[in-house]
């Protein structure tokens, strides 16, 4: 869909953990996203009593943090990636992908929200299993006079809620996607 160019963000730790910006600009990657405190998806509940009362965590995620000045990318041992300045976003692109093609599965979790960060220097590729992050990050852009593409349309149909556009977006999206270079088949 894009071009990958070179990194925009400052580099703050060793080459090792650069490479997963560096896998950004390549591919859709995996991440949570924390928007305003709120994470997307929402953190599990601990079931390990001992890690519940030190307040840590089993699973641990890379995290895109989006603040009022700039975008920081977080490891899951919660070192810092690198950064870069929203002034230095030109849009981002909110989507879809097909996750699991069966119908007989659950459509809410047939699909990953992706979310395509554009800016002179790179474009980075992320993936999110949480639909309800596009609101947030339409709003969040808009907030901060950043433009969104959303070649899909699925802002609209998301306002009724995921659980509602779910079965919706699984019946269309074939159609949805065919003039968009959106993959029909699961990724």
């Amino acid at each position: 869909m894009f071009k990958p160019m070179a990194s925009i963000f400052t580099n703050h730790q060793i080459a090792g953990h650069y490479r997963a910006i560096d896998r950004a600009k390549k591919c859709i990657v995996p991440f949570h996203f924390e928007i305003k405190g709120q994470e997307y998806p929402a953190p599990k509940k601990e079931t390990n009593w001992l890690r519940r009362l030190s307040g840590t965590h089993s699973e641990k995620y890379a995290i895109v943090e989006l603040t009022p000045t700039k975008v920081i990318l977080w490891s899951p041992e919660q070192r810092n990636l690198g950064e870069m300045l929203l002034a230095d976003i030109k849009l981002i692109q909110i989507g879809a992908i097909r996750w699991h093609a069966s119908a007989a599965l659950d459509p809410r979790r047939a699909f990953r929200a992706t979310i395509f960060v554009v800016t002179d220097a790179g474009n980075y590729y992320f993936a999110n299993p949480d639909m309800e992050v596009l609101p947030a990050i339409f709003k969040f852009a808009h907030e901060h006079q950043i433009p969104v593409e959303d070649p899909l349309h699925l802002i609209p149909l998301l306002k009724v809620g995921w659980h509602a556009a779910a079965k919706t977006l699984h019946e269309t999206y074939a159609q949805l996607a065919a003039h968009t270079g959106y993959p029909d088949s699961k990724v």
